[in-house]
């Protein structure tokens, strides 16, 4: 019979997999965004990068350490595992604070944007390429509307079936049919979406390492009391022997 109770040792298992999951997901999305866009290390920033790289390893790993030290049920391990799970959970939570605060920041910065920030944005060819190819997918024009593109309305602005429909004006070029709705709405929509999520899984996986140290503390006491169960055994059959 083990150390440590079998239904204590089988939610362990389940909320220690959730990291090793997480860690194996991450590594798995950045390997694969970079093969899909070699520049992306290079535009997210080379420390930030080399940061979400080492964070997803090190989250593969404590999960892997977790499932070690819960099947040999070593009192050392379960030690590292327990203090490992302390840094997780500080580390989710500032991330899940700093996060929650950038969504408040990135909200009332995509308010507060006025038509002159946009004139400058849409002054810049690699911003207006990056717009040209969201439009169609996004099914909007413009940022603010289709007269950030001037006299000429690119042909990603047409609109064939949707109910975001309006007719181009005479006096300007491009396709008869355009979206009528902006593209800045809808981009701070997804990107609130995004952290909004972002936030609550990094809150999420706070909880679950405090669940996982509960755990790991339980077992902890549990094998100590096997050992010194069997320790005092030991002792008085030695006496009872003597």
């Amino acid at each position: 019979m083990g150390k440590i109770n079998g239904c204590l040792k089988c939610v362990f298992f389940l909320l220690n997999a959730m990291f090793g999951i997480f860690g194996g997901l991450m590594i798995f999305g950045l390997v694969k965004a970079q093969a899909v866009e070699p520049q992306l290390p290079s535009a997210v920033g080379h420390w930030l990068w080399v940061g979400l790289c080492v964070f997803s390893l090190g989250m593969l790993m404590v999960s892997i350490l977790g499932g070690t030290a819960a099947k040999t049920e070593k009192t050392a391990l379960l030690k590292v595992f327990a203090g490992l799970e302390v840094a997780v959970m500080i580390i989710m939570m500032i991330l899940g604070i700093v996060m929650a605060s950038c969504r408040n920041k990135v909200k009332v910065s995509f308010e507060n944007i006025s038509p002159d920030i946009v004139g400058e944005m849409m002054a810049k060819n690699n911003i207006r390429e990056i717009l040209n190819d969201a439009q169609e997918p996004l099914q909007c024009c413009g940022f603010m509307s289709y007269q950030d593109w001037g006299s000429s309305i690119p042909g990603s602005c047409k609109c064939s079936e949707s109910t975001f429909c309006t007719n181009r004006p005479g006096n300007l070029e491009g396709p008869a049919i355009i979206y009528s709705r902006p593209c800045l709405p809808i981009a701070s929509d997804m990107l609130d979406l995004a952290l909004t999520v972002s936030m609550g899984v990094l809150f999420g996986f706070a909880v679950t390492a405090l669940l996982c140290l509960g755990a790991s503390l339980l077992m902890i006491g549990q094998v100590r009391r096997h050992d010194g169960g069997r320790g005092r055994q030991a002792i008085a059959m030695t006496t009872h022997g003597i």
